[in-house]
Order: C-alpha cells, then structure tokens, then sequence
C-alpha cells in the first residue's frame, strides 16, 4: 500500500503475467531452409564461436537448431553419443523419435500429400531426407521443390515456436506462396484460415491467387503517398501495380477494367451461372425478354467470394449489382456485403450496387434456389441420371431439408451411391449438350422461360432504377 492509500503493483506478478500473455512473433522468410546435409561438429563449433548466441547464426543453421530442439536434440549430447558405439545406438532411437514426430506435425499443416520425414545421421553428417508415402521413394531434402522446403521451414518452426500448440501467435510472412503450384497455394490459404482461428497472421503478396476473395475486408494496400508510406483498407488503391493484383484475382486482365466501368456489371457467383444466363438471355431477347444488352455477367469463383467483387465494383463506383443463390451461403455473402460495405456508404452511394435474390427476382416457389431452379426439377434429374448411368426418380428425391434441386439429388446420391458429393460440372457437361438443341422458346423445358424472363426483367428495372 502506497502513502496516499492507493494499492500499489507487485512488479514480480505484473512481470509474470505480462510474459505470460505476451504474444510469440514467427517470422517466415522465403530462403530458410536449403536442406543440404550439416556436419555437427561444425555446427557444433559455430555456435561456441558465437557464445551460444543462435540469432548470430544464419537462417540455415538456426533452423536446424530447431529441428533439433524439436526432436528434444541436444546438440552437444548428440555429437557425444556419436563418439560411442553405445551412444549411437541410442542416438539411432532419439532419431526415429524425432522423425516421427517432426512427420506428425507437418502433416497437420500440409494436406496435399502424405509425407514422411526421417533425420539419417552418420557420423558426424546430418541429413534429413523426404519420403512422399504414394511414391515410397525418399529424397533429400535439398532436392525437393523450393515451396515445398518454404512449407517445411514455415511447419517446423510454427511448430516450435507454439510447442506444438499452433496457437497464440502473430505469424509474419514475406511473400508466402511464391515457390508452390496454383493447387499448394491455394492448401496454403486454407491452411492459413485454420489458423487464424488462434493466431493473428500477417502477410505481403505480389501473388494474385495470394489473394483472399472470400475475406475482402483483411485487405490492406501498402503503397507510396508523397514519398510516405500509405496503408489502405480495401481493395481499391490509386497506384497501378498494387490495382494489376486485385485485378488480376479477380479475372481482370487488359482494358477489361476500364470496360466494365462503363457498362452495368451484374456479379454472378460463378462461370455456370453465366453461361446458363446467357444461353437463357439469347433465346429469349428474340421476344425482347432477355438481358439488356448493357449488362455484363461477371462471374465470382463461389458465393463466399462475390463480396471482394462487390467490394471491388463499389470502390470503383461502378454501376453494378449482385445475384445471389437463396441458400444459406447466398443470405451470408448478402449480409457480408450490406454490414462491410453497403451500409457505410452514403444513400447515393448505396443506389448504384444491388443484392438480388434469385429465388424472389425469378418468382421461383422454394424456399431455396440456386440456378438449376430457373428449370424442372424433372429436367435436371435427366441431366443427372444421364450424367452419373443411374435412374433416380422424382419420388426418391427426400422432402426434408433444402428444396433445391442439387441438394436434394446429392443426398441421394451420397445415401444410396456411395458418391462422396454432387459433381455440379460434370451435371452441367449434359445440359450444354442439351442447350445445342435449344433454338426457340418453345424448346425449353416447361416453366423455364417464364422463369428467366421474370429474372431478367427483374436485373433490367435494377439497372433502370425502378
């Protein structure tokens, strides 16, 4: 208690709860981890001659420290053991511990592929080879890809700095990514979604497919303000180079940026949805009840991706709007899209992006709707039973749950023939085929015309403004 009665801080429990909630900083670089082999004694001799200090070490031999201190490696025990016969036995044993865990905590970050690890030492030489489990061939670590050896540094040392937790820490990251195929980075973003449920990560990209479209609101710019760095929140920045990589994440590429700023933009969530619009639009606009000729489908990759492109078009100004399935990933990106952007805008602002609903524009009577709605239920079930050489009928659709047609066809589909889920692609292979019949109005299948016309007049009077 202080003289004026105030009671006063223990520095020793304010210290150690202050360590305790400290935050542990991981910083991932792109050139950690070579994987060439490592003499230990050599090792051994560099880090006496640097007083036990490792940050005075290179990255390369700090990361090997780690690998050790992963296997619960004592450097100096370890080169002990290897001056024995008994001692390398044991040391044989404290290797097969230490492989199997580092292949454990690997695998809970790369999920491409099975791979197992195995530190080989002989002598003094360490080496550290990497066995794919599909191909049963191990390789030296120095002779696998440059992301892959990224993706081991980056596990080994989460791993370490956590303890193995993968949690309660700020991950910084430079260019993370830029060594792996389309198929590893995209693993890399899921993986980084796992983790920011516990940790908070940083990270700068040049990559636009390093780009979140589902998280649009994570984005910062870093760019150059009058010799001054500028951070800004979004997706739309005055600089070129940092626009080229939104653009490009987005399907941008050319003049077809300025283009849309001068056209009506209607977002889709993906190409299907085009095109199916499209082949609806051409028959139809013969009658005068297609789409206008000034709107433009732009299609997303999913529905959780269309609020970067609504995002996106609302930074440019652009005239555009929005179609969104009904079902619950189309409510959740309608709802991302007015809380983050739509409601921060002011009235004028908010009259030239739209949200429209498929099932109430096309007057569709379900309580969920997705594209494939637009036509019979008994149209879509051919195109499935042509596409999969079954015969699912009408009354073995359930009539629980969602009254979409795909979602009801994938539950019989995953009951009853043992398919792991609906392949809507392979589907959509039949009705193009069916499409290429289809030369009137009259062709299409019952109900579907007055379907897309009601849809169509409806994305028409949203661009009217009525």
């Amino acid at each position: 208690m202080r003289a004026d009665g105030a009671q006063s801080l223990d520095a020793t429990k304010l210290t150690e709860w202050m360590t305790k909630r400290l935050p542990k900083f991981v910083l991932v670089r792109e050139y950690d981890m070579s994987g060439e082999q490592v003499e230990l004694d050599q090792l051994r001799q560099r880090l006496a001659n640097a007083g036990g200090k490792r940050q005075s070490l290179s990255n390369e031999d700090q990361t090997i420290l780690i690998i050790l201190d992963l296997a619960a490696i004592v450097l100096e025990d370890f080169y002990t053991k290897g001056q024995t016969p008994e001692g390398r036995t044991v040391r044989q044993f404290d290797k097969r511990s230490a492989s199997a865990y580092l292949t454990k905590q690997f695998n809970r970050l790369w999920t491409q592929k099975d791979v197992r690890f195995d530190i080989d030492v002989d002598g003094n030489t360490l080496n550290i080879f990497a066995e794919d489990k599909e191909i049963g061939m191990p390789v030296r670590l120095k002779r696998r890809s440059t992301g892959f050896r990224w993706y081991v540094s980056f596990a080994w040392k989460f791993t370490h700095a956590t303890k193995g937790e993968f949690k309660d820490c700020i991950l910084l990251l430079e260019e993370p990514g830029i060594h792996l195929h389309y198929s590893g980075q995209k693993d890399l973003l899921d993986t980084f979604e796992r983790l920011s449920a516990d940790n908070t990560i940083l990270y700068t990209t040049h990559l636009a497919s390093m780009v979140d479209l589902a998280n649009p609101e994570r984005v910062r710019i870093v760019e150059s303000r009058d010799h001054h760095l500028g951070i800004t929140q979004g997706v739309v920045s005055s600089s070129r180079g940092p626009m080229a990589v939104i653009e490009r994440s987005l399907g941008l590429t050319g003049d077809l940026s300025g283009m849309l700023g001068n056209r009506q933009v209607l977002i889709v969530e993906g190409g299907t949805d085009a095109l199916i619009l499209q082949k609806l639009s051409g028959l139809l606009s013969k009658d005068g009840k297609g789409l206008s000729d000034r709107v433009f489908l732009w299609p997303a990759q999913t529905a959780s991706k269309t609020p970067m492109y609504a995002a996106f078009s609302i930074g440019q100004k652009w005239d555009a709007a929005v179609l969104l399935d009904t079902d619950p990933e189309g409510n959740a990106a309608k709802e991302k899209i007015k809380t983050q952007y739509l409601d921060k805008l002011a009235q004028d602002q908010q009259n030239r992006f739209r949200v429209l609903m498929l099932g109430s524009a096309a007057g569709i009577k379900k309580t969920d709707a997705g594209i494939e709605d637009i036509f019979p239920d008994a149209f879509y079930l051919e195109c499935v039973n042509a596409a999969y050489g079954i015969a699912i009928k009408i009354g073995d659709l359930p009539q629980d749950g969602s009254d979409m047609i795909t979602k009801r066809v994938e539950q019989v589909l995953t009951s009853r023939h043992a398919y792991k889920a609906l392949d809507k692609d392979r589907v959509f292979a039949q009705m193009l085929l069916r499409f290429d019949q289809w030369e009137k109005v009259e062709d299409l299948p019952v109900d579907t015309a007055e379907r897309a016309a009601q849809l169509f007049a409806a994305i028409n009077r949203t661009f009217a403004g009525d």
